[in-house]
């Protein structure tokens, strides 16, 4: 009943926008199978994926594990290879053809990843290839199996992970199965866990001990999600949520998530890369055109935006257009965006009426 009471009381103090996450924070981000902004910088799972992540800022990793018809872990998300690979020669694979069809030397030697520059185009990774290049990197990595995996996948996947990272050196998620399989049949506790929400219940997933809880922004309506995240809070456990668009971002950044897991996100800035463009004054106008010519096209960067403001308005910022929430009182809010091979565009346009900017900030950064 006490959790129900501050719940409610802390709910309209967090819809009404405010940012638990300031510069300085210690939240981290995930790239979400590597940087890959979905394919098209780079392949999916890629040494490259792994790389780019790097160099961006991020300091975690998701990666998946699937297996080749000879038993090889390989960190590949799809049961087949349709969306992700390609023939070499680029012709498109057949849905039909399961990355538990062919051999290791199959995949390695007949089929590339998907990226829109030929030479990311690169052969998929064993997991160990891919655990090897993370620790290389600094990356905490995020590993998860599949739904419905053979016993012997959790034992190789756990001894892959113990030699390179040491044992509690990485998390394993899933979708709760694993996870499971992991505590209550393997017996192991000192590896720890991430737990998916809307596939299991809390009291299931917080039980298991050692957990990140996995909230998503999509499968919750806004108070069921920040009632979760401040139950999480109370109970003392870590929280994780996706994000890749203003809303849900903006919602990650009230509720103080923990880990930001993404594909388009850009980490949060903390001195990486070059600044080709910080703004000075409050003028948006002024601001788009400055950034514009000062940032041109960028092959690899980011976009951060920090804005308060009053009434409502549409913001664009790099590939994505968003309307600003309608604020009687003074809103805060932050948004930050990869960029790949273009102009990291910034605009505001259909103010309301009683729109206002109190305070704005736009920095762009190329790693």
């Amino acid at each position: 009943m006490k959790t129900r009471l501050l719940i409610l009381a802390l709910l309209p103090w967090i819809v009404a926008g405010y940012t638990g996450t300031e510069k300085g924070s210690g939240r981290h981000f995930i790239a979400h199978r590597g940087a890959t902004m979905r394919c098209t910088l780079s392949g999916e799972n890629s040494r490259e994926a792994i790389r780019f992540a790097a160099r961006a800022g991020f300091d975690c990793i998701e990666t998946d594990v699937r297996y080749t018809c000879d038993s090889v872990l390989v960190a590949v998300h799809d049961a087949n290879l349709a969306r992700t690979f390609t023939y070499n020669d680029g012709r498109p694979v057949p849905g039909e053809i399961a990355v538990s069809d062919v051999s290791h030397a199959q995949l390695r030697d007949n089929f590339v990843l998907k990226a829109t520059r030929p030479e990311y185009r690169t052969r998929a990774l064993t997991l160990e290839e891919f655990c090897t290049e993370c620790h290389r990197c600094g990356l905490r990595i995020f590993i998860e199996p599949k739904k419905v995996t053979p016993d012997w996948v959790c034992r190789e996947m756990i001894a892959i992970a113990d030699r390179v990272f040491g044992r509690g050196g990485y998390v394993i998620t899933s979708n709760n199965d694993a996870n499971d399989h992991i505590r209550f049949e393997m017996g192991i506790t000192d590896i720890p866990l991430m737990g998916i929400l809307y596939q299991s219940s809390y009291e299931h997933i917080s039980s298991l001990g050692g957990v990140v809880m996995a909230i998503s922004t999509t499968r919750f309506e806004k108070e069921d999600y920040f009632a979760n995240v401040l139950r999480a809070k109370a109970d003392g456990l870590e929280t994780e949520s996706h994000a890749d668009d203003f809303e849900h971002f903006d919602m990650v950044n009230s509720a103080g998530i923990d880990y930001v897991s993404t594909d388009l996100l850009a980490p949060d800035y903390r001195g990486q890369g070059e600044t080709l463009y910080l703004s000075k004054g409050g003028d948006a106008a002024k601001i788009a055109s400055e950034s514009a010519a000062a940032a041109k096209k960028i092959e690899f960067g980011a976009i951060y935006l920090d804005m308060k403001w009053y009434g409502s308005a549409t913001v664009t910022l790099s590939s994505q257009t968003f309307v600003l929430p309608e604020a009687k009182s003074l809103r805060h809010a932050r948004h930050q965006l990869m960029v790949f091979d273009a102009v990291p565009a910034f605009e505001i346009t259909a103010p309301s009426e009683d729109f206002r900017i109190k305070d704005i900030s736009l920095r762009i950064v190329r790693f």
